[in-house]
C-alpha cells in the first residue's frame, strides 16, 4: 500500500508540474498585417487551452531585434523564408497559409485594374516600408516586374506597417496603397474597394508560426504550435483569406 501511494503521490507531482508549464504566459509577436488572425488564434487557443497568450504586433525590422536580444519573445509570426534568413534559431515551423497582395483604395476613388495606379488622380500611393515589412517587399517587386515602378516613383508614401497603409486609405488620406487581402477584406464599406495583385508579380508569402529555439516556454509553445494544426485554427485562418 505504502508503495502505491508512493506511486500516486509521484504521478500526482508530475501532473502538477505538466499543468504548471502549460499554464505559463508566453509570448507571440507576429507583423502588425496579422493582428487580425493572430489575435483570433489567441483568444481561441487560450479559451481552450487556458494558456495566456501575450501578443506583440510591428514590422519585422522591430520585431527581429527584438526576439535577438530580449529574450521575451517565444514564437514570431511572419513569412517563413524572411525571418529564417534573419539571423534567428528556430525549432520549428507551423505553415499557416499564404498571404495575397492587394492595392486598396478610399471610398470615392475606383480602381478598375492594379495598374491604374499610374493614373494622374492618383497622387498619392501608400506601401510599407520594403525593408521591414514582407508587403512593402512584395509592392515594390510588383512595381518593378509590372513596369510601374518609375510612373509612380513622385507618389509613393513609405510607412512603417501595413495597418498604417490601411488607415491612411480609410481617412482617405491616400488615393491607394498597397496591403495586404487579411487587413482589408472584411472592411466592407469603410473603403472604396480593393483589387488582388496578379501573385506570379511578386515572391510566394508563405506565413508561418516559427517558436524561437531559445525559448523557455516550450510546454506552452507545443500546445499552441498544436493548437494551430486543428480544424478550429485552421477556419480561423481561411475566415481571414489566408
Amino acid at each position: 500500500m505504502r508503495r502505491i501511494a508512493c506511486l500516486c503521490a509521484v504521478l500526482a507531482a508530475t501532473l502538477c508540474l505538466a499543468v504548471s508549464a502549460l499554464a505559463q504566459t508566453f509570448t507571440v509577436a507576429a507583423g502588425a498585417g496579422y493582428k487580425k488572425p493572430v489575435t483570433a488564434l489567441a483568444k481561441a487557443f487560450e479559451a481552450a487551452g487556458g494558456v495566456k497568450t501575450d501578443l506583440i504586433f510591428g514590422n519585422m525590422g522591430q520585431l527581429i531585434p527584438q526576439a535577438k536580444t530580449s529574450g521575451a519573445i517565444d514564437v514570431l509570426v511572419g513569412e517563413k523564408g524572411f525571418l529564417e534568413g534573419a539571423g534567428l534559431r528556430f525549432s520549428g515551423a507551423v505553415p499557416l497559409g499564404r498571404g495575397v497582395l492587394v492595392v486598396a483604395w478610399p471610398k470615392g476613388k475606383t480602381l478598375a485594374a492594379p495598374g491604374d495606379v499610374v493614373k494622374p488622380e492618383i497622387k498619392r500611393l501608400a506601401m510599407a516600408d520594403p525593408a521591414k515589412a514582407i508587403y512593402g517587399k512584395a509592392a515594390t517587386q510588383y512595381l518593378q516586374k509590372a513596369g510601374l515602378d518609375k510612373a509612380v516613383a513622385d507618389k509613393l508614401l513609405v510607412v512603417a506597417t501595413v495597418p498604417q497603409v490601411t488607415t491612411y486609405v480609410q481617412s482617405g488620406e491616400v488615393d491607394a496603397g498597397f496591403v495586404n487581402r487579411t487587413d482589408v477584406m472584411d472592411l466592407g464599406e469603410a473603403i472604396g474597394g480593393y483589387l488582388e495583385i496578379d501573385p506570379s508579380l511578386y515572391e510566394p508569402i508563405d506565413l508561418a508560426a516559427l517558436p524561437l529555439a531559445e525559448a523557455k516556454n516550450t510546454e506552452a509553445i507545443k500546445a499552441f504550435a498544436a493548437f494551430l494544426e486543428t480544424p478550429q485554427a485552421r477556419e480561423i485562418l481561411k475566415k481571414h483569406g489566408l
